[in-house]
C-alpha cells in the first residue's frame, strides 16, 4: 500500500468512493480474465505437407522454469496445432514451427507478439518470455 494515501487521513465519504472504485475495477478485471477467446497456431490451415515436414507445437503457458534450456522450460498444457482452441484472454502461448519459435499474448483482438526466436537460441528466448510475464 505504499502507493496509496494513508487511509486514516481519508474521510468516510472518500473511503466509500474509493471502495466503490475498487469494486468496479475488480469486477472489470474479473470479467476480462474469465473471457474465452479463440486461439489458432500460425500454421493452422497449412497443407499437410508443411505440417508433416516441420515439427509443430503450441503450449498454453502457466509458468516458466528458467533452469531449463529447451521447450521443457514452458510449463503448461499443449494446444492443438491443426484446429482452434479457446483460451482465457490475456493468456500466453508459445508456438513452434520447425526451428522458429514465438510467444504471444492472446487477446480478444488477436495474438500480440511478445518474443520470437530460434530453437537454437532457446535460452535467450526463455529469458525474453519470462521478462514479459513479470
Amino acid at each position: 500500500m505504499s502507493n496509496l494515501t494513508n487511509l486514516s487521513n481519508l474521510t468516510t465519504k472518500e473511503l466509500l468512493e474509493l471502495k466503490a472504485a475498487l469494486e468496479e475495477e475488480i469486477k472489470r478485471r474479473s470479467a476480462q480474465e474469465d473471457e474465452l477467446v479463440v486461439y489458432q497456431h500460425d500454421c493452422h490451415g497449412s497443407a499437410g505437407y508443411h505440417l508433416n515436414k516441420y515439427k509443430h507445437w503450441s503450449k498454453l503457458i502457466k509458468a516458466i522454469d528458467q533452469s531449463k534450456t529447451n521447450g521443457f522450460a514452458f510449463v503448461g498444457d499443449f494446444l492443438p496445432v491443426d484446429r482452434q482452441a479457446k483460451v482465457r484472454a490475456g493468456s500466453v502461448v508459445v508456438e513452434a514451427c520447425g526451428d522458429k519459435i514465438c510467444a504471444y499474448r492472446i487477446t480478444k483482438e488477436g495474438k500480440k507478439l511478445i518474443a520470437e526466436g530460434r530453437t537454437s537460441s532457446m535460452v535467450e528466448f526463455i529469458d525474453k518470455v519470462a521478462a514479459a510475464l513479470q
